[in-house]
């Protein structure tokens, strides 16, 4: 099994010099030349597929509309990039404190 190359070109954009050089060397390429090659069986590849498919959808968060106050939105952003998924875990942790939970109520 070859590898996969992925090189992105914006419709309408010319591309570039470099860019026509690239994908000309990779049409070139042959099964042969290849460096990896699969370890794995197809069978062991759908397995390892249907997984990776599984844990995407475990990980898939819901998009929600929430009012903070500005406070706490200062205290979120002093932890600096990637502060809402601090905040989505933050949650999460707060959801399984059944104390916690009924104090909020």
């Amino acid at each position: 099994m070859g590898r996969i190359i992925r090189k992105t070109i914006k419709i309408g954009d010319k591309p570039t010099q470099q860019q026509v050089k690239e994908l000309e060397l990779f049409s070139t390429l042959s099964e042969e030349n290849e460096e990896l090659e699969s370890e794995y069986s197809p069978e062991e590849i759908k397995e390892l597929i249907k997984l990776a498919k599984e844990k995407r959808q475990n990980r898939k968060k819901e998009v929600v509309t929430l009012r903070l106050s500005s406070s706490t939105v200062e205290k979120a952003k002093s932890f600096g990039k990637g502060y809402t998924s601090f905040l989505s875990r933050l949650i999460e942790n707060a959801m399984k404190d059944k104390n916690l939970v009924s104090h909020s109520l």
